[in-house]
Protein backbone atom coordinates (compact mmCIF):
# COMPACT_ATOMS: atom_id res chain seq x y z
CA UNK A 1 0.00 0.00 0.00
CA UNK A 2 2.70 2.33 0.75
CA UNK A 3 4.00 2.57 -2.86
CA UNK A 4 1.11 3.12 -4.80
CA UNK A 5 1.35 7.09 -5.13
CA UNK A 6 4.80 6.64 -6.82
CA UNK A 7 4.00 6.76 -10.84
CA UNK A 8 7.26 5.92 -12.69
CA UNK A 9 9.04 8.02 -11.03
CA UNK A 10 7.05 11.38 -11.33
CA UNK A 11 5.38 12.90 -8.90
CA UNK A 12 3.39 16.14 -9.01
CA UNK A 13 2.80 18.43 -6.22
CA UNK A 14 -0.05 20.47 -5.77
CA UNK A 15 -0.52 23.70 -3.69
CA UNK A 16 -3.07 26.10 -1.92
CA UNK A 17 -3.85 29.53 -3.04
CA UNK A 18 -1.97 32.07 -1.68
CA UNK A 19 -4.36 35.31 -0.44
CA UNK A 20 -4.61 37.51 -3.71
CA UNK A 21 -4.04 34.65 -5.81
CA UNK A 22 -4.80 35.68 -9.70
CA UNK A 23 -4.65 32.88 -10.89
CA UNK A 24 -7.91 30.91 -11.84
CA UNK A 25 -8.66 28.39 -8.96
CA UNK A 26 -9.78 25.56 -11.76
CA UNK A 27 -5.90 25.11 -13.11
CA UNK A 28 -5.12 23.94 -9.34
CA UNK A 29 -4.66 20.47 -8.29
CA UNK A 30 -5.62 21.19 -4.93
CA UNK A 31 -7.41 23.67 -2.88
CA UNK A 32 -9.78 24.53 0.04
CA UNK A 33 -12.75 26.65 -1.24
CA UNK A 34 -14.77 26.36 1.90
CA UNK A 35 -13.74 26.42 5.66
CA UNK A 36 -16.69 27.56 8.09
CA UNK A 37 -17.26 26.43 11.80
CA UNK A 38 -20.31 24.01 12.05
CA UNK A 39 -22.36 23.84 15.11
CA UNK A 40 -23.81 20.24 14.54
CA UNK A 41 -19.85 18.91 14.83
CA UNK A 42 -17.76 18.46 17.87
CA UNK A 43 -14.88 20.54 18.61
CA UNK A 44 -13.10 16.99 18.32
CA UNK A 45 -13.98 16.35 14.56
CA UNK A 46 -13.48 18.19 11.38
CA UNK A 47 -15.68 17.26 8.74
CA UNK A 48 -14.55 17.54 5.20
CA UNK A 49 -16.10 17.04 1.89
CA UNK A 50 -13.80 16.26 -1.23
CA UNK A 51 -14.96 17.22 -5.01
CA UNK A 52 -13.24 15.17 -7.55
CA UNK A 53 -13.19 16.92 -11.33
CA UNK A 54 -11.03 15.87 -14.16
CA UNK A 55 -9.42 17.88 -16.64
CA UNK A 56 -10.41 18.49 -20.10
CA UNK A 57 -13.92 18.77 -17.74
CA UNK A 58 -15.77 16.26 -16.09
CA UNK A 59 -16.17 14.85 -12.43
CA UNK A 60 -14.66 11.51 -11.12
CA UNK A 61 -17.10 9.10 -10.31
CA UNK A 62 -14.52 5.69 -9.62
CA UNK A 63 -12.77 4.87 -6.55
CA UNK A 64 -9.96 6.97 -6.01
CA UNK A 65 -6.87 5.92 -3.74
CA UNK A 66 -6.22 8.63 -1.14
CA UNK A 67 -3.79 8.56 2.15
CA UNK A 68 -3.66 11.46 4.48
CA UNK A 69 -0.50 11.15 7.25
CA UNK A 70 0.20 7.95 6.44
CA UNK A 71 -3.10 5.99 6.40
CA UNK A 72 -4.28 4.87 2.92
CA UNK A 73 -8.23 4.18 2.29
CA UNK A 74 -10.17 4.52 -1.23
CA UNK A 75 -12.80 6.72 -1.70
CA UNK A 76 -15.77 6.44 -3.79
CA UNK A 77 -17.63 9.87 -4.83
CA UNK A 78 -21.50 9.92 -5.61
CA UNK A 79 -22.55 11.27 -9.10
CA UNK A 80 -21.59 14.43 -8.45
CA UNK A 81 -17.47 13.52 -7.46
CA UNK A 82 -18.28 14.82 -3.93
CA UNK A 83 -17.13 12.42 -0.91
CA UNK A 84 -16.57 13.21 3.06
CA UNK A 85 -14.31 12.12 5.55
CA UNK A 86 -14.68 12.76 9.43
CA UNK A 87 -11.03 13.83 11.10
CA UNK A 88 -9.51 15.09 14.14
CA UNK A 89 -8.49 18.35 13.99
CA UNK A 90 -4.82 18.57 13.11
CA UNK A 91 -2.45 19.11 10.30
CA UNK A 92 -2.60 16.76 7.09
CA UNK A 93 -0.98 16.07 3.85
CA UNK A 94 -3.26 14.32 1.14
CA UNK A 95 -2.37 12.34 -1.50
CA UNK A 96 -4.90 11.25 -4.32
CA UNK A 97 -4.29 8.53 -7.10
CA UNK A 98 -7.19 7.82 -10.04
CA UNK A 99 -5.41 5.81 -12.20
CA UNK A 100 -1.87 6.34 -14.86
CA UNK A 101 -4.29 8.31 -17.36
CA UNK A 102 -3.65 11.13 -14.27
CA UNK A 103 -1.19 13.13 -12.21
CA UNK A 104 -1.15 11.91 -8.77
CA UNK A 105 -1.94 15.02 -6.43
CA UNK A 106 0.07 16.13 -3.10
CA UNK A 107 -1.81 18.67 -0.75
CA UNK A 108 0.40 20.89 1.23
CA UNK A 109 0.15 20.76 5.35
CA UNK A 110 -3.34 21.92 5.94
CA UNK A 111 -4.41 22.84 9.06
CA UNK A 112 -7.98 20.95 10.11
CA UNK A 113 -9.99 23.14 13.03
CA UNK A 114 -11.92 21.21 15.38
CA UNK A 115 -15.88 21.97 14.54
CA UNK A 116 -15.64 22.89 11.42
CA UNK A 117 -16.52 21.77 7.89
CA UNK A 118 -13.94 22.07 5.50
CA UNK A 119 -15.01 21.56 1.20
CA UNK A 120 -11.32 20.70 -0.96
CA UNK A 121 -11.76 20.73 -5.05
CA UNK A 122 -9.16 18.26 -6.47
CA UNK A 123 -8.70 18.51 -10.14
CA UNK A 124 -6.97 15.64 -11.35
CA UNK A 125 -4.69 16.33 -14.52
CA UNK A 126 -4.34 14.08 -17.41
CA UNK A 127 -0.92 12.77 -17.59
CA UNK A 128 -1.17 13.44 -21.60
CA UNK A 129 0.85 15.65 -23.06
CA UNK A 130 0.66 16.90 -26.57
CA UNK A 131 3.85 17.28 -28.43
CA UNK A 132 4.89 17.89 -31.97
CA UNK A 133 6.97 14.89 -33.63
CA UNK A 134 9.69 16.39 -35.56
CA UNK A 135 11.31 15.26 -38.43
CA UNK A 136 11.19 11.33 -37.84
CA UNK A 137 12.74 9.62 -41.22
CA UNK A 138 12.53 5.95 -42.69
CA UNK A 139 15.58 5.01 -44.26
CA UNK A 140 15.24 1.24 -46.02
CA UNK A 141 18.26 -1.15 -47.32
CA UNK A 142 16.68 -4.05 -49.24
CA UNK A 143 19.42 -6.39 -50.02
CA UNK A 144 18.67 -5.78 -53.60
CA UNK A 145 15.86 -3.40 -55.92
CA UNK A 146 12.40 -3.94 -54.14
CA UNK A 147 8.88 -2.65 -54.42
CA UNK A 148 7.91 -1.67 -50.71
CA UNK A 149 4.94 -0.73 -49.37
CA UNK A 150 4.46 1.40 -45.71
CA UNK A 151 1.87 3.02 -43.98
CA UNK A 152 1.86 5.08 -40.99
CA UNK A 153 -0.51 4.82 -37.79
CA UNK A 154 0.17 8.07 -35.71
CA UNK A 155 -1.81 8.11 -32.83
CA UNK A 156 -2.81 11.65 -33.06
CA UNK A 157 -2.44 13.85 -36.06
CA UNK A 158 -0.22 13.70 -39.16
CA UNK A 159 0.98 17.10 -40.72
CA UNK A 160 3.60 17.57 -43.25
CA UNK A 161 4.96 14.34 -45.13
CA UNK A 162 7.54 14.33 -47.76
CA UNK A 163 7.66 12.92 -50.60
CA UNK A 164 3.22 13.12 -49.84
CA UNK A 165 1.61 10.65 -48.01
CA UNK A 166 -1.13 9.45 -49.89
CA UNK A 167 -2.57 6.51 -47.89
CA UNK A 168 0.64 5.35 -47.19
CA UNK A 169 4.19 5.36 -49.68
CA UNK A 170 4.33 3.00 -52.26
CA UNK A 171 8.09 3.10 -54.04
CA UNK A 172 11.31 1.15 -55.09
CA UNK A 173 14.29 1.49 -53.39
CA UNK A 174 17.83 0.08 -53.68
CA UNK A 175 20.60 -1.60 -51.39
CA UNK A 176 22.02 1.85 -50.92
CA UNK A 177 18.81 3.71 -49.17
CA UNK A 178 17.66 5.18 -52.59
CA UNK A 179 14.12 5.76 -52.94
CA UNK A 180 12.17 5.32 -55.81
CA UNK A 181 8.92 7.36 -56.05
CA UNK A 182 6.84 9.38 -58.50
CA UNK A 183 10.14 9.98 -61.23
CA UNK A 184 11.94 11.44 -58.04
CA UNK A 185 14.91 10.03 -55.59
CA UNK A 186 14.96 10.23 -52.10
CA UNK A 187 17.18 9.70 -49.29
CA UNK A 188 14.32 8.67 -47.00
CA UNK A 189 10.37 9.26 -46.09
CA UNK A 190 9.60 12.27 -43.99
CA UNK A 191 6.90 12.71 -41.43
CA UNK A 192 5.95 15.24 -38.95
CA UNK A 193 2.78 15.12 -36.67
CA UNK A 194 1.07 15.41 -33.20
CA UNK A 195 0.53 13.55 -30.20
CA UNK A 196 0.45 13.37 -26.58
CA UNK A 197 3.04 11.40 -24.49
CA UNK A 198 1.98 9.64 -21.57
CA UNK A 199 4.13 11.09 -19.36
CA UNK A 200 2.97 9.28 -16.48
CA UNK A 201 4.28 6.32 -18.15
CA UNK A 202 7.78 7.22 -18.71
CA UNK A 203 10.22 6.33 -16.65
CA UNK A 204 12.20 10.27 -16.07
CA UNK A 205 14.82 9.31 -14.10
CA UNK A 206 16.42 7.24 -16.83
CA UNK A 207 18.13 9.28 -19.46
CA UNK A 208 21.10 11.82 -20.03
CA UNK A 209 21.71 15.50 -19.13
CA UNK A 210 23.99 16.86 -21.68
CA UNK A 211 25.98 20.20 -21.84
CA UNK A 212 25.80 21.53 -25.68
CA UNK A 213 29.39 21.59 -26.22
CA UNK A 214 29.09 17.39 -25.40
CA UNK A 215 26.15 17.21 -27.74
CA UNK A 216 28.42 16.06 -30.96
CA UNK A 217 30.41 13.40 -29.29
CA UNK A 218 27.58 12.20 -27.28
CA UNK A 219 25.08 11.31 -29.70
CA UNK A 220 27.96 10.04 -32.01
CA UNK A 221 28.80 7.67 -29.12
CA UNK A 222 25.26 6.44 -28.52
CA UNK A 223 23.97 6.46 -31.94
CA UNK A 224 26.54 4.50 -33.43
CA UNK A 225 26.24 2.27 -30.42
CA UNK A 226 22.38 1.55 -31.65
CA UNK A 227 23.72 0.57 -34.95
CA UNK A 228 23.33 3.58 -37.04
CA UNK A 229 25.21 4.22 -39.58
CA UNK A 230 27.54 7.47 -40.72
CA UNK A 231 24.95 8.97 -43.18
CA UNK A 232 21.96 8.13 -40.78
CA UNK A 233 24.02 9.92 -37.86
CA UNK A 234 25.19 12.79 -39.97
CA UNK A 235 22.16 13.74 -41.26
CA UNK A 236 20.59 13.06 -37.01
CA UNK A 237 23.27 15.44 -35.55
CA UNK A 238 22.83 18.19 -38.32
CA UNK A 239 19.23 17.90 -37.36
CA UNK A 240 19.11 18.34 -33.60
CA UNK A 241 22.09 19.93 -32.92
CA UNK A 242 21.86 23.66 -33.95
CA UNK A 243 18.45 23.26 -31.76
CA UNK A 244 19.36 21.96 -28.46
CA UNK A 245 22.78 24.75 -28.66
CA UNK A 246 20.42 27.35 -27.95
CA UNK A 247 20.22 25.44 -24.35
CA UNK A 248 23.49 25.22 -22.18
CA UNK A 249 22.29 21.20 -21.07
CA UNK A 250 19.73 19.64 -22.41
CA UNK A 251 17.62 16.21 -20.60
CA UNK A 252 17.57 13.19 -23.47
CA UNK A 253 15.19 10.20 -22.98
CA UNK A 254 14.84 7.75 -25.63
CA UNK A 255 12.05 5.59 -26.91
CA UNK A 256 12.97 2.59 -28.58
CA UNK A 257 10.80 0.32 -30.91
CA UNK A 258 7.52 -1.28 -29.14
CA UNK A 259 7.95 1.57 -27.00
CA UNK A 260 7.63 4.20 -29.96
CA UNK A 261 5.28 2.01 -31.49
CA UNK A 262 2.86 3.11 -29.09
CA UNK A 263 2.88 6.43 -30.62
CA UNK A 264 3.15 5.61 -34.02
CA UNK A 265 3.09 1.99 -35.36
CA UNK A 266 4.57 0.97 -39.04
CA UNK A 267 3.12 -1.35 -41.53
CA UNK A 268 5.57 -2.66 -43.55
CA UNK A 269 5.43 -4.54 -46.84
CA UNK A 270 8.10 -6.69 -47.25
CA UNK A 271 8.28 -7.03 -43.44
CA UNK A 272 11.91 -6.12 -43.06
CA UNK A 273 14.41 -8.87 -41.58
CA UNK A 274 15.57 -6.06 -38.91
CA UNK A 275 14.05 -2.69 -37.69
CA UNK A 276 15.85 -0.19 -35.54
CA UNK A 277 13.16 2.61 -34.36
CA UNK A 278 14.65 5.46 -31.55
CA UNK A 279 12.47 8.58 -30.75
CA UNK A 280 14.11 10.98 -28.64
CA UNK A 281 12.27 13.02 -26.28
CA UNK A 282 14.26 16.11 -25.49
CA UNK A 283 14.23 19.55 -22.36
CA UNK A 284 16.02 22.21 -21.45
CA UNK A 285 17.44 21.30 -18.40
CA UNK A 286 19.28 24.53 -17.30
CA UNK A 287 19.53 24.90 -13.31
CA UNK A 288 18.21 21.39 -12.63
CA UNK A 289 19.35 18.60 -10.99
CA UNK A 290 18.95 15.15 -11.23
CA UNK A 291 20.64 13.66 -8.44
CA UNK A 292 19.39 9.92 -9.24
CA UNK A 293 19.41 9.73 -12.77
CA UNK A 294 19.77 7.04 -14.31
CA UNK A 295 22.14 6.40 -17.71
CA UNK A 296 19.53 4.33 -20.16
CA UNK A 297 20.33 1.05 -21.93
CA UNK A 298 21.05 1.48 -25.55
CA UNK A 299 20.07 -1.52 -27.63
CA UNK A 300 22.05 -2.40 -30.48
CA UNK A 301 20.18 -3.61 -33.76
CA UNK A 302 21.39 -6.39 -35.98
CA UNK A 303 21.42 -4.62 -40.19
CA UNK A 304 21.50 -7.80 -42.31
CA UNK A 305 19.04 -8.47 -44.64
CA UNK A 306 16.43 -5.87 -45.21
CA UNK A 307 16.48 -3.23 -43.04
CA UNK A 308 14.41 -0.33 -41.74
CA UNK A 309 15.80 2.57 -39.58
CA UNK A 310 13.89 5.60 -38.07
CA UNK A 311 14.49 8.24 -35.91
CA UNK A 312 12.66 11.42 -34.94
CA UNK A 313 11.91 13.17 -31.95
CA UNK A 314 9.81 16.07 -29.71
CA UNK A 315 10.72 18.86 -27.40
CA UNK A 316 8.81 18.92 -23.94
CA UNK A 317 7.90 22.35 -22.62
CA UNK A 318 9.82 21.54 -19.40
CA UNK A 319 11.82 18.57 -17.58
CA UNK A 320 9.37 16.90 -16.00
CA UNK A 321 9.76 15.98 -12.53
CA UNK A 322 11.68 12.79 -11.00
CA UNK A 323 11.47 11.24 -7.33
CA UNK A 324 14.53 12.95 -5.41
Amino acid sequence: MKHYFLLAGLVLCSFLPAAGDTREKSMLEFYISENVEDKSLKKTETSVNFHFASSPGGVVKSGIKMSYNGTNQTLNPDNKGNASLKLKPGKYVFKFFLNSDYFEITSDSVKMKGGYRVTAQVNFRSSAEEVICDKPVIYVYPPQSTEINITLDVKGKLDFTYPKYENGWKFTADPDGTIHLGGREYDYLFWDGRTEIETAKVNWNEGFIVGKEKLVAFFEEKLGSMGLNPREIQDYITYWCPRMNANESNYIHFMFNETYNDYASLNVSPKPDNQFRVFMIWSKAEGTEQPRLQSQEIPTFNRTGFTLVEWGGAEMNKLPKTVQ
